[in-house]
């Protein structure tokens, strides 16, 4: 019930154009680069995420952004502009044949993938440990891992 109330509060703001209630959303850019992209097939795809769940699940419904670059030389980057300040974690997957899926070859990947603070057993890190806030200079740095 208390979300109806807020949903008819702000439907009733909006409609009435009352100003108190619209707050404008400080933003600012963050830059993502992906390195180690093995050849120029498909592209790499890039999610942002602002929830420790969602990033450490990998659910990539509850991104907050996504790019998709197609892949060219071994290194691409991507600057989300406009997210909300905040902290942000990212993954990225190189979709060779633009599935939108990690290929698998049974429990192993065929296809780069690569997490914000990965380690070397190729695992998602922690969300607070992959975590970077954004602003003018802010950016996370992926490397890609390859199984084959």
């Amino acid at each position: 019930m208390r979300s109806f109330k807020l949903h008819s509060l702000t439907a009733l703001a909006a409609a009435a154009g009352c100003a108190a209630f619209a707050q404008a959303v400080e933003t600012a850019p963050l830059s993502v680069t992906v390195d180690g992209i093995r050849n120029g097939d498909g592209a790499v795809i890039v999610a942002a995420f602002d929830q420790a769940a969602a990033f450490e699940a990998m659910d990539v419904s509850k991104a907050v952004a996504l790019a998709q670059i197609p892949a060219a030389g071994t290194k691409v980057s991507v600057t989300f502009h406009d997210l909300p300040h905040g902290t942000y974690a990212f993954a990225a997957l190189h979709d060779e044949d633009l599935d939108g899926d990690l290929g698998m070859n049974g429990e192993v990947p065929t296809e780069g993938y690569a997490f914000a603070a990965m380690g070397r057993r190729g695992l998602p890190s922690k969300f607070e440990d992959a975590a970077v806030a954004n602003g003018e200079t802010a950016g996370s740095t992926l490397r890609l891992k390859y199984w084959n």
